[in-house]
């Protein structure tokens, strides 16, 4: 920091140039080699750098897995977008560690600022903010901090700051998207959907704010605030309409699947508002999957035993083999909405469908469609044998208010003749792939 405000004194030369570097997952190799080994690790990448930087570089360590490098002289864009480049390839080459050969990605934010006009914090805060950028998308790249980036990072803090009260006192709230026969316009089943009316931000969507909880140790506490509440919703609306059989879906978060008691919080839910586990199907993502593979396992048989379904959401788009959907006990495979949008227009989304359709039909589950807005897409859907789906063309995110009353009638008014109407006769002959 001493260095860094001489460097951005007014008068002094600039731009001045900041790499933030970040290892990816190096949690992974301290759970697999030991701690003395990833601070061996650390050693050599710190090294890396020394050696990779240039001699008037400033290279330093501001804790745990971060790195940053202060670039000498004055630097363009372009030449700091070069260098941190550079450093990533550097730091991502494999290292020979305890018998193992062992390497981790690295994520890379660069950021320039003018002597006089910005401080040393809000320099490295800066190139903070595109390093996390890059880990959001992935990782294992380089980012360039930009104005937008600045404008998302004070919403991100205020969402960050008022997060943990507004569970606590219920500031949150769930609507209700149906998930359809596209058949028969019968409602099979409800996704609670997270929803949070922040003032002065308006309405948020999960994509705005689940992200922060997993980041600062709150989505525990989010997912059991959704999985309470949305399986009191169902028990209400099973007093209100005596005979309802419906399926309640929550997203699952990685955090929640890998503790030790989330099976003993859903049973303990369950119990409480009297449903079967039957009743509730937990969605995962396939990254999820794929992230500890034995840890998802576990949890997954355990709830199995409880009779609670599991789906694979966004299916498609993620890394998941025909050997974990062997291994897991999974019952329903969600397209994408990706694959699903434009499916009367492009053949190689049809493609794509056609083979998870399949696959799910080999290994008797369910298949669910997303995003369904067009009679067009519904059309195909019908054809490859798919039957499920939600979308805005069946239904919105409704208010448990406003679902009510299509609870009641069992059913929605398909925009489209069920008889003989959109894909019926082509769908009746693929109709035995779809195995409940």
């Amino acid at each position: 920091f001493e260095y860094l405000d001489k460097r951005l004194e007014d008068g002094a030369p600039g731009p001045v140039g900041v790499l933030f570097l970040d290892l990816d997952r190096l949690k992974a190799l301290n759970d697999f080699l030991g701690h003395k080994a990833a601070d061996s690790y650390l050693c050599r990448i710190a090294d890396r750098l020394s050696e990779g930087s240039e001699s008037d570089d400033l290279v330093a360590r501001l804790g745990g897995d971060e790195f940053v490098v202060v670039l000498s002289g004055p630097s363009s864009p372009a030449e700091a977008m070069k260098r941190a480049e550079v450093l990533q390839e550097v730091v991502g080459a494999s290292v020979a560690l305890g018998g193992q050969t062992v390497g981790r990605g690295v994520s890379v934010g660069v950021a320039l600022g003018t002597p006089g006009q910005v401080g040393s914090a809000t320099l490295l805060s800066r190139a903070d903010q595109a390093m996390m950028v890059v880990k959001r998308q992935g990782g294992n790249g380089v980012g360039v901090f930009t104005d937008d980036m600045n404008e998302k990072g004070d919403r991100r803090t205020i969402i960050e700051m008022n997060l943990r009260t507004s569970i606590d006192d219920d500031h949150l709230t769930l609507e209700y998207q149906p998930e359809i026969d596209l058949r028969t316009g019968m409602i099979l089943g409800v996704e609670a959907l997270v929803r949070w009316n922040h003032s002065p931000l308006g309405l948020l969507q999960p994509g705005e704010f689940v992200e922060v909880a997993e980041s600062t140790n709150l989505a525990g506490e989010l997912g059991e605030w959704v999985i309470t509440r949305a399986c009191a919703q169902l028990a209400g609306w099973k007093r209100e309409i005596p005979g309802l059989r419906i399926t309640m879906s929550v997203n699952v978060s990685p955090v929640q699947l890998v503790s030790l008691d989330f099976d003993a919080t859903v049973k303990s839910v369950l119990r409480r508002y009297d449903l079967e586990g039957s009743e509730l199907c937990l969605e995962i993502t396939e990254n999820v999957v794929v992230g500890d593979l034995q840890r998802t396992r576990d949890t997954l048989r355990r709830l199995e035993r409880l009779g609670v379904r599991v789906a694979i959401d966004d299916f498609g788009t993620g890394y998941s083999s025909l050997g974990h959907l062997k291994s897991l006990p999974v019952d329903t495979l969600k397209i994408d909405r990706g694959f699903v949008q434009n499916l009367d227009h492009s053949e190689e989304d049809r493609v794509i469908v056609d083979s998870i359709v399949g696959l799910a039909s080999s290994f008797g589950l369910r298949v669910v469609a997303e995003g369904v807005e067009s009679t067009g897409a519904v059309r195909e859907l019908l054809d490859l044998g798919c039957v499920r789906a939600q979308g805005f063309l069946l239904s919105r995110p409704a208010t448990p208010d406003r679902l009510v009353g299509m609870l009641r009638a069992g059913r929605i008014r398909l925009p489209w003749s069920p008889e003989g109407g959109v894909g019926a006769r082509r769908s009746m002959a693929r109709r035995c792939r779809e195995p409940f």
